[in-house]
């Protein structure tokens, strides 16, 4: 399995201010407008279904490795845990969960019998009632491969949850590997735009393995994703050839990964107040937290490696069992923009804690009192990383000074015989 790094730790705003602003005058450069939202470029897929509302913190990662990648080794013995809540003050119910198999690009392709070696659905009945919270919910586990449901097929999956002959609550990727390619990582840079300042254009080199054989290089195709944020990879077009048996894959400058977007990081493990949190109230019903300004002009608080999920048990410190007793707080954003104006766009505050994903529940309200926008988010207790955008984009946007970036590598093989997209190695690196 590629390395996966933990979500980093740093100081937050006071101390950091006065660095960031003479870093900011000596970079002074801004980013194209379409860099103020995520991935103008990447090729289009076929997007999971929306999640239901009712469903919150949703985590995809390798049994007792919160923070790390869904990515199982085909012949591996290690397996996926999901957990998400339902808010609902009822006893909770079994749920269903389906397995697709997936091109690389998202779309279902093969038939249950050619990828499974058991069951296309299961039910999920780990599941419990949280006791004594302010937010009633129903916490749900479920782990696989297990003795219902194993893989035969490496490549790009799809898992669906939903209410047993009834409506889909949400679907994950997740992947399978079959570590049968060396691959590293490399990084090259192009302008996005006049002076806009630098994209990146990760490159990766191919080693295949001889259990691979003699497929064409023309067969492989390596995407990349950065920060986990897996649901819509970049791939490349196709190999240089460095000879017979090592090939290289890079993105295009069209498709080129724009400078990271400034990151800020929250961490609720405690309900109290730290160098995030500026005020709590315990006694409310749900709790309340209130955060820091986060500055526009400052950039982001994240420098070292992001991995952009949810951590909960991880991180949670309070007394009880993390699973049915952590709250969910209402956690107030309260955003600065460049020079304390509004925008004509329509601003977002999107993390971990919803997948990424741009919507109303996330949309700040300006404040004209006090000349910044805010908005209140439900969120259960854990670490979250999150950032403001603005699609379409604004007339300027601070670069992400010292952010580190985790970028992978999704190494396929289009194997003819099965018809599909093999995965044959998935590799992790860092770029500073």
């Amino acid at each position: 399995m590629p390395p996966i790094l933990p979500v980093g730790r740093l100081p937050r705003r006071a101390a950091r201010a006065s660095a960031l602003l003479v870093a900011l005058a000596v970079s002074s450069c801004t980013l194209p407008p379409e860099a103020f939202d995520s991935d103008p470029a990447a090729p289009a897929s076929t997007s999971p279904a929306a999640t239901d509302a009712r469903v919150r913190t949703v985590q995809l990662h390798l049994t007792g490795e919160e923070a790390s990648l869904p990515v199982l080794s085909l012949r591996g013995s290690q397996t996926l845990t999901l957990a998400f809540d339902v808010l609902t003050d009822g006893g909770g119910e079994p749920l269903e969960v389906s397995f697709q198999h997936t091109t690389r690009d998202g779309r279902p392709d093969l038939l249950p019998t050619e990828y499974l070696t058991g069951f296309e659905r299961d039910d999920i009945t780990d599941y419990r009632a949280s006791g004594g919270t302010a937010v009633p919910y129903v916490h749900y586990q479920y782990a696989f491969p297990n003795a219902l449901v194993g893989f035969e097929l490496s490549g790009a999956y799809r898992l669906r949850v939903a209410q047993r002959g009834g409506a889909v609550l949400f679907e994950r990727a997740f992947y399978v590997s079959e570590d049968q390619a060396e691959t590293t990582l490399a990084f090259g840079a192009t302008l996005a735009g006049g002076d806009a300042g630098l994209s990146v254009q990760p490159a990766a080199r191919i080693q295949p393995r001889a259990a691979l054989g003699d497929y064409d290089a023309f067969q492989y195709t390596v995407c990349f994703a950065r920060d986990g944020r897996i649901e819509a990879p970049r791939c490349a077009p196709e190999p240089r050839l460095l000879d017979a048996t090592l090939f290289q894959f890079y993105l295009p400058r069209e498709a080129a990964f724009a400078p990271p977007a400034p990151l800020f990081e929250l961490d609720l493990g405690l309900l109290a107040t730290n160098q995030q949190v500026v005020d709590v109230d315990r006694a409310a019903r749900p709790p309340t937290a209130l955060l820091d300004l986060d500055y526009a002009d400052f950039g982001g608080d994240v420098r070292d490696a992001v991995l952009g999920v949810p951590l909960v048990a991880a991180v949670f410190r309070d007394a009880g069992d993390v699973r049915t007793q952590a709250e969910y707080v209402d956690v107030t954003f309260r955003y600065v923009p460049e020079g304390q104006r509004e925008s004509l766009r329509p601003v977002f505050v999107r993390g971990s804690f919803n997948g990424w994903q741009s919507g109303p529940d996330v949309l700040m309200a300006w404040v004209p009192e006090v000349r910044r926008y805010e908005r209140t988010v439900r969120l259960k207790q854990g670490a979250y990383v999150y950032e403001y955008v603005s699609p379409g984009g604004a007339p300027r946007r601070q670069v992400a000074i010292g952010q580190t970036s985790l970028y992978t590598a999704f190494v396929y093989l289009a194997d003819p015989a099965r018809f599909t997209d093999r995965l044959v190695a998935v590799q992790s690196s860092l770029q500073q």
